[in-house]
């Protein structure tokens, strides 16, 4: 098993983007840990639960679900306290900024430099080996320094003798991603995207979003879409970048995971062809849950919006997302017979 190290480093005030330092990129950062380091960075109801299952489902993975999203909904309205006391505020034109130290802290598993509240969400049920954390969290209300003596050794323990780290974020930007790849080079960044239609009329059904606003919202969600594409075409990414297809995943599980997982440099074993068979490749009907990954056929799952879409709000949609929807290289539709017909391929081959 792969071990790591750890040199010794010292940042001002812990804060790698605070506005008292200059020129942060200038501040080393505590390397190597010689394991692989993956971030999966996608948005919401575009296959990122069903990608993240497959990659903790690694052998002695370390794996994280959402830890940012206790600062996204947090940052620019209350203080953060973190597990090493200290207390910080922010206003939201630094959320990238916080996002990405953090994400760097975690992966260099320091986690009393991390705010307290995020190690006690239920996100931690995503990962069987670390239910125990969960447990632990759940006992501590809101002591800090509990939380710091009782359950953060023994996280921080796992942390460090796993040997790949993984992180799924939907709600962490690209701009974000570029600070965190400036600072750690060899982390490996999977752009997960989707085709932005049936994206939004998941949303839809889950309840997320209102139809009668599907305009605003799909140039909403397009925008953001547009903008993470637009980030990546910086340097930064000419290296350990990969832009991925939820359908072409969907549609070629085996092929498409071995694919990303040499490029995240993780051994695509029998542990991790084993479930992908489980949650997606199996026939029948298509298993129908929220926000579960098992859906049990996941190319039936990925055309299923065809069969009962209202065309006039998959119109709609287009009219915003035409561009993206280009870019990401699939078909508009031009009518409804189009659109129910799962024989027509919507995507460019």
């Amino acid at each position: 098993m792969q071990g790591c190290s750890f040199e010794v480093i010292a940042f001002s005030q812990r804060n790698l983007f605070s506005e008292s330092i200059v020129n942060p990129f200038s501040f080393p950062i505590a390397r190597k840990r010689n394991i692989p380091l993956t971030l999966i960075v996608s948005m919401m109801r575009s296959g990122s639960t069903f990608t993240g299952d497959v990659f903790r489902s690694h052998p002695n993975s370390f794996y994280l679900f959402e830890p940012m999203q206790y600062l996204s909904q947090n940052v620019g309205k209350n203080e953060i306290v973190f597990v090493n006391g200290t207390v910080r505020s922010y206003n939201e034109s630094q959320l990238h900024d916080i996002h990405a130290e953090m994400i760097i802290n975690l992966l260099l598993c320091r986690f009393e430099d991390v705010p307290f509240q995020l190690f006690k969400t239920s996100h931690f049920l995503y990962h069987n080996r670390l239910k125990q954390h969960y447990s632990c969290a759940q006992r501590i209300k809101d002591s800090v320094t509990a939380m710091r003596k009782k359950c953060i050794p023994n996280l921080t323990r796992r942390c460090k003798k796993a040997n790949s780290f993984t992180m799924k974020l939907i709600t962490v930007r690209m701009k974000a991603i570029s600070k965190v790849m400036q600072l750690l080079p060899e982390v490996h960044v999977i752009q997960l995207v989707r085709d932005p239609r049936p994206v939004l009329l998941s949303q839809i059904n889950v309840g997320q979003i209102d139809n009668t606003n599907i305009e605003n919202e799909s140039s909403s969600h397009c925008e953001i879409l547009k903008n993470d594409i637009k980030e990546t075409e910086s340097d930064i990414y000419r290296n350990n970048f990969h832009r991925q297809r939820y359908e072409d995943l969907a549609h070629d599980p085996i092929g498409q995971f071995q694919g990303l997982f040499e490029f995240s440099g993780l051994e695509f074993n029998d542990a991790v062809q084993s479930r992908i068979r489980k949650i997606a490749m199996r026939t029948g009907k298509v298993k129908k849950c929220q926000y579960c990954s098992d859906k049990g056929n996941a190319m039936e799952a990925s055309v299923q919006w065809r069969i009962s879409a209202n065309y006039s709000i998959v119109h709609a949609i287009q009219e915003q997302c035409l561009s993206i929807i280009d870019r990401l290289g699939y078909l508009s539709v031009n009518s409804a017979t189009d659109l129910h017909d799962k024989k027509t391929s919507l995507t460019k081959w």
